[in-house]
């Protein structure tokens, strides 16, 4: 007994040194955790015990013991019945896509901006060959939801040769007691290891993504095991993070054509903004912001807004334009970053006449549909960028909505009061998804939740509990639940001492947000607006720029050197053998690092990581598979197809970076 004492305590002492080392955030938890044991600060709720050969843990006011068997012999079953049937147990990380066989021959021969033009012929030959109910060869990635005592984690890494691995755990205490019993350096040693210990929602997700981007090529399916039904809420997390990944939501095509539109936008001499954090600028020292989405909560609150309009700067979603064109609200900035033609079409039709924004200032996203530009006055328009660089990260603004958009934007420009009305990012008790006023305004039904891992998930219909601003918990999707981590983040990174956020709205809690009822408001003074919009107008000009100056220059001559060194990678990988599978997918792994690790961080770079990241594992999950017979045959399509994509891709945005006049002139001066 008292050996197996020596080594627990030995196992303890060795883990906090790993996390020292390997995650000095878990290890600081824990020690912190065990000071407050210790000091009888906090009053232990587990106890590790030692009987008939095995550990177990106890909880103490119950007594109920958490194996209540031979945690060895349970913990050895946990890992005989994970099963390499793809379907069992996992998730799957990138969607079906099927094509007619007409419809394959159109898309494949499109235009590189068109959906699917460079993927589809990829999703067809894995689709036609492979079916989920397959098995793998290999179980390189794994997510261990619940640790328990972690026994059953050794082994299972041992067994399947585990190379990446996420281990998630809610209970700190418990965590902490499977330090005695499991030595996670020797267990991990020949992994790549991520953890979530005691994370909030927004740890997870970092955790989360953190594995889901090492070694991406295998996220087809991602298998998991589920320690106890105390950790089912993390499937529905997963699925919520899966469908919401920038690449899922956003994809190469859209990169590739955003691009584009954003070099039309500087060719034609547009102004754009600097978007770099103002720390000295005064203009806005006295002047609290009102920002407004479209969420139901401005509609309910719309008469309070017209009341009170003179006494704010007012920053609204174009969104939220109908409700305040209906009751007689004029915004100073009106903020629009939707890219699609067709909405942007509706929109406007939905908005009819735009006289009353005829003295509002209108920033931009400088890729959205180019019918806008050809509503407004273009002394109006001041323009962001969202995902390109071609400014030097000027006015660079990566945003998931318009609604984090605006919220954004009030930081930056050192709004010292800020009040959030209608960014919700929650559903009504209604059940509505936007003030009725929206053009696109719907109600969800809200009385089912999906917490299945086989189950459909869906951006916007798909409804999920989280933290709310005035309730406890309050209904949203995945889609609005994507601007919740960017305004946090956004917070985090711009919020100053100074600045004071009020969170207005019936929806979601925000991180350093004040929920306020609008009613408790403390009204600042009204203002000025004739005088406030000339200085703001003559603010936002000394801010702008409408031509590239040397620096940008360069970085555009980097981006050929850079398009010149992507030729070279995929002419050899072209030229390299690939009648092995092995040979082709180590040839096809090292052209996907040596794009995606290229040292011009430019949009073409991210572009590659969006493409390669929705292809990649369909190659992988392909040879990956026990089923597939005279599997050699196959790298030869897969090498042709990924050959000719690439180079569809990168000569397409080659052409668009060429029609840039300061090229053009340049060219002709040599």
């Amino acid at each position: 007994m008292q050996n197996i004492e020596e080594q627990a305590i030995k196992n303890y002492q060795n883990n906090i040194e790993f996390f020292q080392k390997y995650d000095e955030k878990i290890a600081n938890k824990i020690l912190a955790l065990e000071s407050l044991l210790n000091d009888g600060r906090l009053t232990p709720k587990y106890d590790l015990i030692y009987e008939d050969g095995y550990f177990d843990v106890v909880e103490l006011t119950t007594g109920e013991k958490l194996y209540k068997t031979d945690s060895q012999k349970f913990s050895q079953e946990i890992v005989d019945n994970i099963s390499l049937k793809k379907n069992d147990q996992s998730f799957r990380s990138l969607r079906k896509i099927n094509f007619e066989e007409k419809a394959l021959k159109v898309v494949k021969n499109a235009n590189a901006y068109t959906k699917f033009s460079a993927t589809a012929e990829i999703y067809q030959l894995y689709h036609s060959n492979i079916d989920d109910s397959t098995h793998m060869k290999e179980l390189d990635k794994f997510i261990f939801l619940g640790v328990g005592l972690g026994l059953h984690i050794p082994k299972a890494v041992a067994k399947y040769d585990m190379q990446v691995v996420l281990i998630v755990e809610d209970n700190l205490e418990l965590f902490r007691l499977s330090l005695f019993t499991v030595d996670y350096r020797q267990a991990l040693a020949n992994t790549t290891s991520f953890f979530s210990i005691a994370d909030d929602a927004d740890g997870f997700r970092r955790s989360f993504t953190s594995f889901y981007i090492d070694a991406f090529f295998k996220n087809m399916f991602l298998k998991f095991h589920l320690f106890s039904s105390a950790y089912e809420s993390k499937i529905q997390a997963i699925q919520t993070i899966l469908i919401s990944r920038p690449e899922a939501t956003y994809s190469h095509n859209r990169l590739l054509e955003k691009s584009r539109k954003v070099l039309d936008r500087i060719n034609e001499e547009y102004k754009f903004l600097d978007l770099r954090k103002r720390k000295n600028d005064t203009l806005f020292q006295e002047k609290p912001w009102l920002v407004l989405g479209a969420g139901p909560s401005l509609y309910k609150n719309a008469q309070w807004v017209k009341e009170h309009q003179d006494r704010f700067i007012i920053i609204a979603a174009f969104t939220a334009l109908k409700t305040l064109k209906r009751v007689g609200i004029t915004p100073d900035i009106a903020v629009q970053i939707d890219e699609n033609i067709y909405t942007t079409h509706e929109m406007l039709e939905n908005l009819g006449d735009l006289d009353f924004l005829k003295e509002t200032l209108l920033f931009f996203s400088a890729s959205v549909s180019p019918e806008l530009f050809e509503h407004f006055n273009k002394e109006n328009i001041y323009l962001h960028e969202d995902r390109t660089k071609y400014k030097l990260f000027r006015s660079t603004l990566t945003v998931s909505s318009v609604g984090d958009t605006i919220y954004a934007l009030a930081l930056i420009f050192n709004a010292p009061q800020i009040y959030l009305l209608g960014i919700d990012l929650a559903l009504s008790d209604e059940g509505l998804s936007h003030t009725p006023d929206h053009f696109l305004a719907r109600t969800i039904d809200s009385n089912e939740s999906q917490i299945e891992e086989n189950q459909d998930f869906h951006l916007n219909e798909t409804v999920i509990e989280i933290a709310g601003n005035f309730k406890e918990r309050v209904k949203s999707t995945p889609l609005f639940m994507l601007s919740i981590p960017a305004i946090n983040s956004f917070t985090r990174k711009y919020k100053t001492s100074t600045q004071t956020i009020y969170n207005l709205s019936d929806g979601c809690r925000f991180d350093q947000a004040i929920p306020t009822p609008i009613q408790d408001v403390t009204l600042p003074q009204k203002q000025n607006k004739n005088l406030l919009r000339k200085e703001m107008r003559n603010y936002f000009d000394n801010l702008s720029t409408t031509q590239l100056d040397q620096r940008e220059i360069d970085g555009l001559y980097c981006r050929i050197g850079q398009i010149k060194d992507y030729y070279a990678i995929l002419e050899k990988f072209t030229n390299a053998p690939h009648s092995d599978t092995l040979l082709f997918k180590r040839n096809l792994i090292t052209m996907v690092s040596d794009m995606c690790n290229h040292e011009c961080i430019f949009e073409l770079r991210d572009l590659m990581t969006v493409y390669y990241m929705n292809t990649t594992p369909y190659a992988d999950d392909f040879f990956n598979t026990q089923e597939l017979k005279k599997s050699k045959k196959f790298t030869k399509k897969f090498h042709a197809l990924f050959a000719k994509n690439v180079q569809k891709i990168i000569a397409t945005y080659e052409k668009d970076l060429y029609v840039l006049k300061v090229l053009e002139e340049e060219d002709s001066q040599a």
